[in-house]
């Protein structure tokens, strides 16, 4: 099968800042970016359809007859894909005036899907067309990643007798994972340490969390759930409800909330994230595309913050 995510224009502006530099799809989600969620779904190499800029970093498809492709901002379950596997050449699928997938015999433009004919999905899906979207569904992601990741597999075993886990059916560790002193809570969500990742002692881990390849949580982390922590990061003091993409550090005391960062970002020692207002108000936020400040309908939102960007005290 010849798969191709493509970036849908106006949901790839609607994602600014994190959109410069990727397209739609390699945004984390859960454990996993979108990417590697549809790659497991359908065990297909997936290829992109993105920005001309992007295009020599991110592999498009050799051919483009006989193409399937699906919306980037697109997270995949069973009903989606039974529905996008059972397309008709040359037919798309939509929900709410959004194109979801088509099939096409030959690609020749994003803007051509949209006069297929197409049938309306109905189900429940997941899609990100907003920035406060990547930490709100956060926890939802981790649990279904947790699934398709730890599925008929078995977890390496926490040696380290001062380390403190509860409900550790919910834990999946990596090989080569490092834990001293920890404590580990997956009551309320599982937790999922990659490969190579630490724990460093007085570390207090909440579910649902993930920490990716290479990872660090500090020494006397506050994790407080639904937390997604890419690959060769630092995190340390307070975090909460937050999404890291890699290669990124939060390493010291201080909160960050409600927030996105992307990749090779760096918060400075005793740097505090809002991500309340002091009346309550719903947060707004900076649209790229209106080039004004918009509502983003939550009352809890901190900080999105592109790649390469950096604060301090």
């Amino acid at each position: 099968m010849n798969v191709a995510l493509f970036d849908h224009p106006q949901i790839r502006q609607q994602l600014l800042p994190f959109t410069y530099t990727r397209p739609v799809a390699e945004i984390r989600m859960g454990i996993l970016t979108i990417t590697e969620k549809w790659q497991h779904y359908l065990g297909e190499n997936i290829t992109h359809l993105t920005q001309d800029f992007l295009a020599n970093k991110f592999q498009g498809p050799k051919e483009t007859i006989n193409l399937l492709v699906i919306n980037g901002g697109v997270c995949p379950d069973d009903k989606l894909r039974t529905a996008i596997e059972a397309l008709e050449q040359n037919t798309s699928l939509s929900q709410d005036g959004i194109i979801l997938a088509a099939r096409i015999s030959e690609y020749n433009s994003i803007a051509e899907l949209e006069t297929l004919p197409s049938s309306e999905y109905t189900n429940e899906l997941t899609l990100i067309s907003r920035p406060w979207h990547i930490f709100k569904e956060a926890g939802s992601q981790i649990r279904k990643d947790y699934k398709l990741l730890t599925q008929n597999r078995q977890s390496a075993v926490i040696t380290d007798k001062h380390t403190i886990v509860y409900n550790p059916d919910n834990i999946f560790i990596e090989d080569g994972v490092n834990i001293k002193a920890a404590i580990l809570n997956a009551e309320n969500g599982p937790i999922y340490l990659g490969k190579n990742s630490t724990v460093e002692e007085g570390a207090v881990i909440r579910g649902p969390f993930a920490l990716g390849e290479d990872s660090t949580v500090n020494a006397q982390a506050r994790m407080r759930g639904d937390i997604s922590i890419g690959p060769k990061c630092k995190v340390g003091g307070e975090v909460s409800n937050s999404v890291i993409f890699g290669h990124s550090n939060k390493g010291h005391d201080g909160f960050l909330g409600n927030s996105v960062l992307g990749e090779w970002c760096n918060i400075g020692a005793g740097t505090n994230i809002s991500n309340l207002k002091n009346n309550y108000a719903q947060v707004k936020v900076w649209d790229y595309a209106e080039e004004t400040f918009i509502n983003t309908g939550e009352q809890f939102c901190g900080l999105m913050m592109g790649d390469h960007s950096k604060c301090a005290i």
